[in-house]
């Protein structure tokens, strides 16, 4: 797709075409990433940075579901305080 670089204010813009919003799932307000990499201007959704983290953790194994409680004793706890 071509487009051409618009006049706005003192900045310029282009317009997206609602196919290629579609296709990427933006809206009107959503946030975006711009990196210029290798002479190109990449243009990315940004996403919620907790979306899916339980699961993504879980399967990174840095959550583990244990049923089990660690526990730490010293003698205050053993002798003096009452539970």
């Amino acid at each position: 797709m071509k487009t051409k670089l618009r006049k706005i204010g003192n900045s310029s813009g282009i317009i997206l075409s609602k196919r290629i919003l579609e296709q990427l799932d933006i809206e009107d307000e959503d946030e975006l990433q711009l990196v210029v990499e290798d002479g190109k201007i990449l243009i990315e959704k940004v996403s919620d940075v907790r979306t899916n983290w339980k699961e993504q953790f879980l399967q990174a194994g840095s959550l583990k579901d244990n049923d089990h409680e660690m526990t730490f004793s010293n003698q205050f706890d053993e002798e003096e305080w009452t539970w």
